[in-house]
C-alpha cells in the first residue's frame, strides 16, 4: 500500500472517532466515565489527533433561544466547543434569543448557563446529548434550551451529629512573616457520604478582643497543614480563618470536594466549631486546582460571601483544554490526564462549563485576581479572561499581576518581595470588603 493510501486510511480512522465515541456513550445510555474519556484520549493520541479545525475552511452559525418555565432568559451564556475545547459563545437578548457565528463545521452539543440557573446541555430522548450540525454558510436552528433553577444538594442533618464532628485541642502556631505572627489552631474532622474528612482547621488570633471577627474560608490545593503559615498570618491580622484541603478519597472530583466545603461552612456558621461565626462577613479564597472548588462553592452558597479571591486560578475550562491540546501547558505528572478525563468538549460540554466562572461572572461577588506571568500550569490568560468578564458585568474587581516564581500566597523562608507585596495587598482587599459589609 502506498503512502497516500496509508495517509487516507489514517484520516478516515481519526474522523470516525467522534462518531464511535458517541455511539458507545449512547449505547450505554449515560455520559462516559473519566476512565472511558482517558482511554478515548489515549486512542486518539495513537491515531495522531485530535486536531483543531482548519481556519481556512468555510464556517457556519447556530441560533436558538433559552427558556425557563416557558419564559425567555436574558443574559444566559450559550456555548459550543470544538473537540479540543475551543469555545464559541454568545449571550441571550431580552427575548432569550442568541446567535453564535464563525463556528467550524461539525457536530456540537450546545450548553447554556446563567446566574441562579443550572448548567444545561441540549438533550433528546432519555436525556442523552443531542448534537446539532453546523454547515458551511448556513445558520442551524437549535431546539430550545430549557434551564432549571440552581438547587444545591441538601446538607446532612441534624448538625453536628450527622457529620460525626470531632475536634482536637487548640495549639499555638507561628509564622515567619509578618514578624511575630502567631495564632491558635484547632483541628477538626467530619464525615460526609461515608468518607472521613480530616483536613479541616480553624485559626484565631492569640489575643481576643471579644469582638466577632470576619471569616476567611481558605480552600487549598495541597495538604492543609502545608498552608499553616499563611493561615496563621491571616488570623494574626484579625480574622477567623477556616481552612480546608481536598480529601484524597475524592481524587479530582471537584463537585465532591465542593460538598465537603459546604458542610464545613455549615458547621462553622452553625457555631459547631466553638466560635460564633453565624452572621459575620466572609470571604472565600482559593488557587490553582482549588479555585474550581471555590467556584462551585460560590454557585451553591454565594449569598454567604461578601467577596472572593482567586490566585493562579481556573476561569475557563474550555480555553484551558484548548491550551492543553495545543501543548501550551506544563502539567505535573499526576495531573497528566485531568483534562482528557473531562471528555470531548464538543459532545459533553457540561464538565467544562461547571468550572468556567467566566460564563456566570455577573453573579460573582467582588473579586480579587492574582496571577503570575510565569505560570505554565494555569496561564495568566485565564486571569485576563475573568477580569474582562467581571468588568463587563459591572462586578468590582482588583487585580495583581506580576512576574515572579511565586505561584501561591505561600509564606516561608523563600518568601520573595513579590510574595510580601501580595500578602499586604490581600490584607488591604480583605479589610475593604469585610469592613464595608460588616457595618
Amino acid at each position: 500500500m502506498n503512502t497516500a493510501n496509508l495517509f487516507l486510511r489514517r484520516i478516515q480512522r481519526i474522523s470516525l472517532w467522534p462518531a464511535l465515541f458517541l455511539s458507545v456513550a449512547l449505547a450505554a445510555a449515560c455520559e462516559p466515565s473519566p476512565t472511558v474519556n482517558v482511554l478515548g484520549y489515549m486512542l486518539e493520541q495513537r491515531l495522531g489527533g485530535p486536531v483543531e479545525p482548519d481556519p481556512t475552511v468555510a464556517r457556519g452559525s447556530l441560533s436558538g433561544h433559552v427558556l425557563y418555565a416557558g419564559e425567555p432568559v436574558e443574559g444566559a451564556s450559550v456555548i459550543v466547543a470544538t473537540r479540543t475545547g475551543t469555545p464559541y459563545a454568545a449571550r441571550t437578548d431580552e427575548s432569550g434569543r442568541y446567535r453564535i457565528d464563525n463556528i467550524p463545521l461539525g457536530r456540537y452539543v450546545p450548553a447554556a448557563v446563567a446566574p441562579d440557573f443550572e448548567e444545561t446541555a441540549l438533550s433528546g430522548a432519555f436525556d442523552l446529548p443531542y448534537p446539532v450540525t453546523v454547515q458551511a454558510g448556513e445558520t442551524t436552528q437549535v431546539p430550545a434550551l430549557n434551564l432549571r433553577r440552581h438547587r444545591p444538594r441538601p446538607l446532612p442533618a441534624p448538625l453536628p451529629e450527622a457529620a460525626d464532628l470531632w475536634s482536637g485541642e487548640p495549639v499555638t502556631k507561628t509564622a515567619p512573616f509578618p514578624a511575630g505572627a502567631a495564632a491558635w489552631e484547632r483541628a477538626y474532622a467530619f464525615t460526609r457520604d461515608g468518607a472521613r474528612i480530616i483536613s479541616l482547621r480553624l485559626y484565631q488570633p492569640l489575643a481576643s478582643s471579644g469582638e466577632k471577627l470576619p471569616l476567611l474560608f481558605g480552600l487549598y490545593p495541597g495538604w492543609v497543614d502545608d498552608w499553616a503559615t499563611v493561615n496563621v498570618a491571616l488570623a494574626d491580622a484579625g480574622y477567623s480563618v477556616l481552612a480546608l484541603s481536598p480529601s484524597g478519597v475524592w481524587g479530582v472530583d471537584v463537585a465532591a470536594h465542593a460538598e465537603d466545603a459546604r458542610l464545613a461552612l455549615a458547621l462553622a456558621r452553625g457555631g459547631h466549631l466553638g466560635v460564633d461565626l453565624a452572621d459575620v462577613p466572609a470571604v472565600a479564597l482559593g488557587g490553582s486546582f482549588s479555585s474550581a472548588i471555590v467556584n462551585r462553592l460560590l454557585r451553591d452558597e454565594g449569598e454567604q460571601f461578601v467577596a472572593w479571591l482567586t490566585l493562579g486560578g481556573i476561569s475557563n475550562a474550555f480555553t484551558g483544554s484548548s491550551d492543553f491540546y495545543a501543548k501550551r501547558l506544563t502539567l505535573p505528572e499526576r495531573f497528566r490526564y485531568v483534562i482528557p478525563a473531562l471528555g470531548p468538549a464538543n459532545l459533553y460540554p457540561l464538565p467544562f462549563l461547571y468550572f468556567s466562572p467566566v460564563y456566570t461572572a455577573s453573579g460573582l461577588p467582588p473579586t480579587m485576581i492574582i496571577h503570575t506571568d510565569v505560570d505554565r500550569i494555569i496561564p495568566i490568560s485565564q486571569a485576563y479572561e475573568l477580569e474582562k468578564e467581571l468588568r463587563d458585568a459591572g462586578v468590582y474587581v482588583e487585580v495583581l499581576y506580576y512576574e515572579d516564581v511565586s505561584h501561591y500566597l505561600q509564606i516561608g523562608d523563600d518568601l520573595t518581595e513579590s510574595g510580601k507585596e501580595m500578602f499586604w495587598q490581600v490584607l488591604k482587599f480583605l479589610a475593604s470588603q469585610t469592613a464595608q459589609n460588616g457595618e
